[in-house]
């Protein structure tokens, strides 16, 4: 028989837990835009649920982070320079943003050109579908990714880097900026922040990745929805990315918004 008296159980339960509530952001981002479903990226915009995380799963987004400072440091040994890291921008009014990887210059090439910078981790299943068929066909929604980008940060090309975390292999593609598919982009951005109500439904439960989204009991099983000041129907949202509440006659901070009031009251096409 194995001795298992070594084994630290509770030290390994300690440690992953417990899970985390993540805080939906403030605004749409545009890491999502690419995702097949307005339905979801509604739900997602207007705090419709809250995502609990394992520590499994923070653990693997700081990775995700670690890994992007030794892409930089291996492209800076190279000579290419890397620079802007979180430059960003905003779009649909003010309730669509993002933050890039940076920005970089002296990619072998096409040295003088300026390019965005992407990082991304992927596991061996993802890594070797990107080198077969290359991000737009693979991963469509960091290829969405990286055109919004480029189209507001007014650049033409991008350099994708996906490291494998099996083994640590890289995989790079230059990614030309296709300014119709960017526009289409924008385009949706705005119209998923403009609708009043969840736009038309157009997967059924079986479709598999609605058997994975955070929102599918709410979006087919009609599950209530948090209570804040996002599916309050007494909210309005302005220009520049404002909030107002018609009852209360006020502007609504970020933090207000997440705790709402006494004067609630449920969206009527989000009651079960």
């Amino acid at each position: 028989m194995v001795d298992i008296s070594g084994f630290v159980n509770k030290t390994l339960e300690a440690i992953n837990n417990p899970p985390v509530v993540a805080q939906p952001r403030p605004y749409l981002g545009m890491s999502k835009i690419g995702h097949e479903c307005n339905r979801y990226l509604w739900y997602s915009f207007r705090w419709c649920y809250s995502e609990t995380l394992s520590r499994r799963q923070m653990r693997l987004f700081a990775r995700g982070h670690r890994e992007e400072d030794i892409v930089i440091e291996e492209l800076q040994r190279i000579g290419v320079e890397v620079y802007g890291q979180q430059d960003g921008g905003e779009l649909a009014f003010g309730h669509a943003k993002f933050h890039c990887d940076g920005k970089c210059k002296g990619v072998l090439e096409a040295p003088k050109t300026e390019h965005l910078f992407e990082c991304k981790t992927m596991n061996d299943k993802a890594f070797k579908a990107i080198k077969k068929e290359g991000l737009k066909k693979s991963k469509p929604v960091y290829y969405a990714q990286c055109q919004i980008y480029m189209k507001k940060l007014k650049l033409t090309r991008a350099l994708f880097v996906s490291v494998n975390k099996n083994d640590d292999d890289i995989y790079i593609e230059r990614v030309k900026l296709d300014p119709g598919f960017a526009n289409d982009l924008e385009r949706k951005a705005e119209y998923v922040v403009l609708q009043s109500e969840p736009p038309p439904k157009e997967f059924a439960p079986s479709w598999y990745q609605c058997k994975w989204c955070s929102a599918q009991m709410i979006c087919h099983y009609e599950a209530s929805v948090e209570q804040n000041c996002r599916t309050c129907e007494f909210v309005d949202l302005h220009n520049e990315g404002v909030w107002k509440c018609s009852k209360l006659k006020k502007i609504l901070s970020t933090e207000r918004q997440r705790i709402g009031c006494d004067e609630y009251s449920v969206l009527p096409c989000l009651k079960p």
